[in-house]
């Protein structure tokens, strides 16, 4: 395939950095699909994202460029788009299309000395070297590459058009291995010792008014885990959620999470609050029981109310416009429900869209309140490295600083045949310890059965 006239001329205005976006018109598989054909190539260095809609995906191959460790914050993250957007030389506005990032932030800065997360301790983002989109019924490809002379530029177009087609033309051999997984909760009785102890600070006269601790269940297969058959599972067994999917070279993380923490496009910002849970019901009447009960109970009332304060006062200020919100309602998972309260403001046209993440991260659902001394209780009492579990993950679009987070929820990380899925719930005064762990187990389900687990005893 001869090289677009339309690259050529870009690079005599002095372009080095390109985006180069086309409609794939002929017959495509689904993107899952081809996340799948990618293995082969690119394993290790691949991204998936589908919002809870299924009308958004995005699935990236290979790293053209990389922010990792210290690059990977929220200010160096935000200045390398800064500096690349103007460098770069697109040819196509369609939203999810062209440059964009894709990765995690870390949860926080905190460390321990066992790091189950691998290079994605810290946060990980990177521009792939193929982007597939596909948004309103259409699918594009984007090529991302640089080339320092001509001779470059009509090498790498050429390479970079024979691997692409190798790699959708490849044949997806069928795993017929069953799986076989043992679970262990971790650290149980340490973890309940610390619920009681947040609860007792909570009850102090004081302004804490929440935390939110989080636990693991490690888990250990009889073979490598496969971010494929996983990622299959779970969008067969969940509703209503994103879903995604970040490897770093031997670790995965991924999930199924339900909550939104920030959309932004040109004109507004978009958020959600997600906060109280209950478990579904085995039939339609218990089911709904389960609901109205959630509805309206003071404990997941206070801790719904404590976020949807939170969010609205960080949105009024992002905004610069008074937000009224609404009551709640009810987020329907396959194991869970939620109270759940969509809110919406106008975007100020010089907002950043990162340091509306940033402003945002932790919410009251992941962290507590007030914010600052939440994340101080954490860092003495919790005993584990959340890495990028409850945390940002989405992309970000480099050219026009608009984008998608979610909240890095239902999710785990693994790296060969062992792996960690993670869980929490927000502790309040009326908080009772072993409620919070019954609810944690049931948080875990989807992870557990999406990684091939058997459903857990729930009089246990």
């Amino acid at each position: 395939m001869s090289i677009p006239k339309e690259l050529e001329q870009a690079y005599e205005k002095g372009y080095r950095q390109f985006s180069w976006v086309k409609e794939i018109n002929e017959k495509t598989d689904s993107l899952r699909t081809s996340f799948m054909k990618g293995q082969n190539v690119f394993k290790g260095e691949r991204f998936y994202w589908q919002t809870p809609e299924k009308n958004f995906t995005l699935v990236g191959f290979g790293k053209e460029k990389e922010l990792v460790h210290d690059l990977a914050s929220f200010e160096q993250v935000d200045r390398f788009i800064l500096e690349e957007k103007e460098k770069i030389y697109q040819n196509c506005s369609i939203t999810g299309t062209g440059a964009i990032l894709f990765g995690g932030f870390a949860f926080d800065d905190k460390q321990t000395k066992q790091n189950d997360w691998g290079s994605l301790a810290q946060g990980l983002f990177y521009l792939p070297v193929f982007l597939l989109t596909e948004t309103a019924g259409k699918v594009y490809l984007t090529m991302n590459f640089s080339a320092e002379n001509k001779e470059i530029l009509h090498k790498k177009w050429l390479e970079l058009t024979s691997e692409f087609v190798e790699i959708m033309t490849t044949t997806l051999v069928k795993n017929q291995d069953s799986t076989q997984i043992k679970t262990e909760e971790v650290a149980v009785s340490q973890w309940l010792t610390v619920v009681d102890e947040t609860v007792k600070k909570l009850k102090e006269a004081g302004p804490l008014e929440k935390v939110v601790l989080a636990r693991r269940m490690k888990v250990k297969s009889n073979s490598p885990f496969q971010a494929d058959v996983i990622l299959k599972n779970l969008q067969c067994q969940q509703t209503n959620t994103y879903f995604f999917v970040l490897e770093s070279k031997d670790h995965i993380f991924i999930g199924a999470t339900p909550e939104r923490l920030l959309k932004a496009s040109k004109t507004t910002f978009s958020t959600a609050s997600i906060a109280g849970s209950v478990s579904r019901g085995t039939t339609q009447t218990e089911d709904e029981s389960l609901g109205n009960y959630l509805l309206n109970d003071r404990k997941n009332k206070q801790e719904h109310r404590i976020v949807v304060d939170r969010i609205v006062k960080e949105l009024e200020a992002m905004t610069g416009a008074s937000i009224q919100s609404q009551k709640p309602q009810l987020l329907k998972n396959r194991d869970i429900q939620h109270l759940y309260l969509p809110i919406v403001g106008k975007r100020q046209k010089e907002y950043r869209f990162l340091k509306g993440i940033k402003q945002l991260h932790p919410t009251p659902a992941l962290g507590g309140e007030p914010k600052e001394l939440a994340m101080e209780w954490l860092k003495e009492h919790e005993q584990l490295d959340r890495g990028l579990y409850g945390a940002p993950i989405g992309w970000v679009a480099i050219k026009e600083d608009i984008g998608e987070f979610a909240v890095g929820i239902r999710s785990a990380v693994l790296s060969g045949n062992i792996g960690y899925l993670y869980a929490g719930c927000g502790i309040v005064k009326d908080s009772q310890a072993e409620q919070e762990r019954i609810e944690t187990k049931i948080k875990f389900q989807p992870m557990l059965r999406g990684i091939g687990g058997d459903e857990y005893d729930k009089s246990k």
